[in-house]
């Protein structure tokens, strides 16, 4: 029995070897030296040099214009998962409730854009949303406006761009969810006498928040470390953390400030990922206690 469980283990160790050294190598290592950088000094003209100091972590902190691309970039990976979630939501429940072939159809559908680079994409966006796009020239044929639409450079815009390239995450999120619910419960509902909104504000929505909670956490920790998508439809006027960090790291060549921009960044996403699961929780919990 010893025999085979060593053997056995030795097994899962060989299996799991290749992906574990390419996830030391590709993915722990070079954190693990941002990190280091980011205790660093740098000296303009003579680059980085070998130190332990938190001057890098005070700057950011203390900086008005960091903190208000902080605040941007946060309130950007809200409006965009809010937006996500109730668009993809009625696209979530027609999935779930669509007959086999229908279904299928309609994953292709969704899962089709996430087959098309993320860069393609938003320049198909741009020209949709120019000042001589297709959008502008449609409502200016239609006589709604007279002047094309300022679309292209501003907030709003990466916020559309942003919404459609992760909103297949939530929807996938949703889907999952809600194709386990048990139908007998909306017979049940509709018998003891509920209407539409009813039933989805009581049984719908409750059920489906794991899906929604996945989702959430999903598209807005991909919006708030988007790079393409906000540098091509926002562009200066409207920067984000990760053009930032880009700035100091390859226009700057300011590597330990960028290093901590980063690292104040992921620390600050997992705070409000852990403070968003335990409302979560006490909520379930809330609906539990009833």
């Amino acid at each position: 029995m010893a025999d085979a469980e060593t053997r056995e283990k030795r097994r899962i160790l060989l299996l799991v070897s290749p992906v574990s050294l390419w996830v030391i190598a590709f993915f722990i290592l070079p954190i693990s030296m941002l990190f280091v950088y980011s205790f660093w000094r740098y000296v303009p003209g003579e680059g980085m040099q070998p130190a332990f100091i938190l001057e890098n972590y005070v700057k950011f902190l203390g900086d008005r214009y960091c903190l208000k691309v902080l605040y941007g970039t946060l309130f950007l990976g809200f409006q965009v998962t809010l937006l996500s979630l109730m668009l993809g939501f009625p696209v979530a429940i027609m999935l779930s409730r669509a007959r086999p072939t229908v279904r299928g159809l309609l994953y292709v559908l969704v899962l089709a854009p996430l087959l098309t680079s993320a860069v393609v994409r938003t320049f198909g966006w741009m020209i949709l949303l120019g000042d001589k796009g297709f959008v502008n020239t449609c409502i200016i044929a239609m006589g709604l406006v007279e002047n094309p639409i300022k679309f292209m450079y501003t907030h709003r815009a990466t916020v559309i761009g942003l919404t459609e390239v992760l909103m297949p995450f939530m929807i996938f999120s949703l889907e999952s969810v809600l194709h386990n619910i048990d139908r007998s419960l909306y017979e049940a509902a509709r018998n003891l006498g509920s209407n539409v909104i009813r039933i989805f504000l009581t049984i719908t929505v409750p059920l489906s928040v794991p899906g929604i909670a996945a989702g959430s956490i999903l598209v807005f920790s991909l919006a708030i470390s988007a790079y393409v998508t906000p540098s091509l439809m926002g562009g200066p006027p409207n920067p984000v953390m990760s053009t930032m960090i880009y700035d100091q790291a390859f226009d700057l060549m300011n590597w330990p400030f960028g290093s901590a921009i980063s690292f104040s960044l992921l620390m600050i996403i997992l705070v409000i990922l852990y403070v968003y699961m335990k409302v979560l929780r006490l909520g379930k919990l809330a609906e539990i206690l009833r």
